[in-house]
């Protein structure tokens, strides 16, 4: 359906793009009378602005078309031979993507695009919500089921699994104090550093280095 729109848009684009060429040759070799070109003047006029835009929309169609939405994969060869090939459906894969979204705790799939990459294989990318405490090991374990799943029925390995959260719920609460105590320590340590770094020949900071620390405590312990 999709090519098919095309092809009309093509077409149109085309039509409209004669009817300009043959308007702009009639007016170069004057053959219409200038009385007549008066007269029709604002008829002409109007009609030039409609196929302009009109041809301005279908300009913005194709460009749509051609750089967006035709990234998207519809179909994925899973295998062939000199006398077959066989292939599934994104709608298949993104069943199989909502299946292991299920058995994952607090992975929810909003958006599955397919594409093909450069390495004449297919990468996946996933919008996904999470609501979990450790993102990471949620992610990873979302990400190991779609890849067993993929190798194990369809016989099919993407090069790529792509992750991009849209939303995250979360029941971790940071500790406010901690927080509070090591952003002074931060603070006294970067007064420090900026002493040293104006002054670094006539500061009076004394920095004992960790060997003699160790060599210290060594002696003293003997």
């Amino acid at each position: 359906m999709r090519k098919l729109a095309e092809k009309v848009v093509i077409v149109a684009q085309i039509c409209i793009t004669l009817v300009f060429a043959i308007i702009t040759l009639l007016n170069m070799t004057a053959v219409f009378p200038e009385n007549e070109i008066a007269v029709n003047n604002g008829v002409l006029t109007s009609l030039i602005i409609v196929l302009f835009l009109l041809y301005l929309g279908l300009s913005v169609y194709l460009i749509y078309v051609n750089f967006s939405e035709r990234e998207n994969v519809k179909q994925v060869l899973l295998f062939c031979d000199s006398e077959s090939a066989t292939r599934t459906t994104a709608k298949v894969v993104k069943n199989i993507v909502n299946s292991c979204a299920k058995q994952t705790t607090g992975i929810t799939v909003r958006k599955t695009k397919i594409r093909s990459d450069e390495k004449k294989g297919f990468a996946i990318t996933l919008r996904v919500n999470v609501n979990a405490d450790n993102v990471a090991e949620t992610i990873d374990t979302f990400r190991c089921l779609l890849a067993d799943s993929f190798k194990n029925t369809l016989g099919l390995s993407f090069n790529t699994i792509n992750f991009e959260i849209n939303k995250l719920q979360t029941r971790y609460v940071p500790n406010v104090p901690t927080a509070e105590e090591k952003a002074e320590k931060l603070g006294d340590q970067r007064e420090v550093t900026a002493e040293i770094y104006d002054n670094p020949l006539d500061n009076e900071i004394e920095l004992n280095a960790p060997d003699e620390e160790q060599k210290d405590e060594t002696t003293n312990g003997e």
